[in-house]
């Protein structure tokens, strides 16, 4: 049934001031699999990181991890038209959570481009009245990431591993 509910959610194109986040093409998601730069691809894209994403994603076929409201997202840079790094969700919700997952090239952060994605993110995350919180993991040392989580409003929460756990309640 969620299968059938879900085809009526294809994988959104977000759209922000400066971004575009769009599904991967085929060609797109084989090469990334492959550690392979294409023509649109910015330098240090795609990161070992993406090429995991890209191989599970080819390896599971999965409706969710490609084509869906769900899926992981090419993020191109919109004046140079290059592929910059990828965001979306880990899958569908859990226990009415989504998991937000998401990177850039190094030449592209501290732009505020992984402010402008999450936003749009959370847009579509909060769209589905099911959803009751967003998510994401972090690893310890990426203080980074986790300066763009609280910046969004997440708050830390406990969990066990050696990653750090935020999570975004629903807005009232």
């Amino acid at each position: 049934m969620t299968e059938d509910l879900e085809a009526l959610r294809p994988a959104p194109v977000l759209e922000t001031d400066r971004l575009l986040l769009r599904p991967f093409t085929a060609g797109e998601l084989d090469a990334v699999a492959a550690g392979e730069a294409a023509g649109h691809f910015a330098a240090g894209f795609p990161g070992p990181e993406d090429m995991d994403f890209a191989r599970e994603s080819l390896l599971a076929g999965g409706y969710f991890f490609t084509e869906s409201v769900y899926a992981r997202l090419a993020v191109l840079e919109k004046a140079s038209g290059q592929v910059v790094g990828t965001a979306g969700f880990v899958g569908p919700p859990i226990d009415a959570e989504l998991e937000v997952v998401g990177s850039l090239t190094a030449d592209r952060r501290n732009r505020g481009y992984a402010q402008e994605a999450i936003a749009a993110l959370l847009d579509v995350a909060f769209a589905d009245p099911s959803v009751t919180a967003v998510r994401a993991s972090v690893p310890e040392d990426n203080a980074p990431a986790a300066q763009v989580l609280v910046a969004a409003g997440f708050l830390r929460r406990e969990s066990p591993g050696p990653e750090i756990d935020y999570v975004l309640p629903r807005p009232a």
